[in-house]
């Protein structure tokens, strides 16, 4: 199975004390995303420090995520005066998150060049 990343590697690019419980299903998912969306061209044998923090902030939001949809009642919005309150759908929670996943990977891989030669988020088109 594909993994970027070590529990190590984990903890020594975050500055954690502990990982999740799912580690290895976490770091597997986050790196077949990673590997998805830059279209198979990272070295697996070597990937880079830039793919590696990456894939950690990826299984950070997992696990962020995870938690926000186990969660009873998860509050979008309040009107205290006229008491209205609004809770976000777990389709909305998963959609942020996804958002959030992307963005991540756009913010650090934008510049990596991936083992043909482009940019690893290259994807074909001009």
């Amino acid at each position: 199975m594909l993994k970027y990343i070590t529990e190590e590697d984990y903890t020594k690019l975050l500055g954690k004390d502990s990982i999740p419980n799912n580690f290895n299903k976490l770091v597997i998912e986050a790196s077949n995303y990673i590997d998805y969306h830059t279209h198979y061209r990272i070295d697996k044998d070597n990937p880079s420090e830039q793919v590696k923090y990456v894939t950690c902030l990826i299984i950070d939001l997992m696990t962020e995520k995870e938690t926000k949809l186990s969660e009873i009642g998860n509050l979008k919005s309040q009107n205290i005066e006229g008491w209205s309150e609004t809770y976000a759908t777990p389709e909305e929670i998963s959609q942020d998150y996804a958002n959030k996943q992307y963005e991540a990977l756009k913010r650090y891989l934008s510049k990596e060049i991936g083992t043909d030669g482009n940019p690893l988020l290259y994807c074909g088109v001009c």
